[in-house]
């Protein structure tokens, strides 16, 4: 790597190249999430690909062979996740509904407003 490092790129420099490498950030995504330059990142990862004697192109095409895919019990669990998500989201639906029943009857009933009216005071 290079020899000069300044504090900001001894700080930023790995999660700039895992990123752009790992997550598939371009370098003005990466400049928003990170306090740097979208040029300074665009040159850090041409130094990286550099230093591995490839294009940044050919440094991520081997990155995404090496990846390997989901296991099947890994995909089982995050279904089985999603199915408990999605119950405990139509139990809460159903809560909030059942308040707002609750406020409409007691709002009849005792002619008094309990939601508060939309928009601000003037």
């Amino acid at each position: 790597m290079l020899k000069h490092w300044t504090e900001k790129q001894a700080k930023y420099y790995d999660e700039v190249i895992r990123l752009h490498y790992e997550e598939g950030y371009g370098e003005d995504r990466i400049a928003k999430i990170l306090p740097i330059g979208h040029t300074t990142a665009n040159r850090w990862i041409a130094n990286f690909a550099a230093e591995n004697g490839q294009t940044p192109r050919q440094v991520m095409k081997q990155i995404k062979q090496t990846k390997q895919p989901a296991k099947p019990d890994e995909l089982e669990a995050l279904k089985a996740k999603v199915a408990e998500l999605e119950k405990q989201l139509k139990y809460e639906k159903m809560k909030a509904e059942a308040y707002d029943t609750m406020i409409d009857i007691a709002e009849k009933k005792f002619s008094i407003p309990i939601r508060k009216k939309a928009g601000a005071k003037r």
